[in-house]
């Protein structure tokens, strides 16, 4: 199983994901991270938070073959990381996934996701707000 993680740089770059991870059944477990922090990943790769927040949507898969329609969608690949290249003082395989989600703001639900970001009064460096496409209000978890 890849616990996986992509961070979103724009309102437009969610909904693209949000459609893909839910039209396909290998995806689950889908939530919104929020970070406070910038993440560093083994491969040197840095996400840069913004105004004191760094998105990401968590989910999982048995297969990696959903970056194909990641790519057709016009996501940019480099956005995903597998949880477990992130960079983290837990070396322990058991407990290092716990301990970098626990820096995190974990969101579930969609409605409680865009409450957060607007009580943050939260914009994607290219100015834009986030809005939750219809697709997602009926996602399963």
């Amino acid at each position: 199983m890849y616990n996986w993680l992509y961070f979103i740089r724009s309102n437009r770059e969610s909904h693209r994901l949000m459609s893909d991870l839910l039209g396909d059944e290998g995806v689950s477990g889908i939530t919104y991270l929020v970070f406070s922090e910038d993440i560093k990943c083994g491969d040197g790769r840095v996400f840069l938070s913004n105004n004191g927040f760094l998105i990401a949507v968590n989910f999982f898969t048995n297969i990696t073959s959903f970056k194909d329609n990641m790519v057709k969608s016009g996501l940019n690949l480099a956005s995903l990381v597998d949880l477990y290249e992130i960079v983290c003082e837990d070396e322990n395989p058991s407990t290092r996934g716990i301990t970098i989600t626990e820096k995190a703001e974990r969101i579930i639900f969609d409605r409680d996701f865009e409450i957060f970001l607007k009580k943050n009064n939260f914009r994607f460096k290219d100015g834009s707000t986030l809005t939750i496409p219809k697709v997602s209000s009926n996602r399963r978890l």
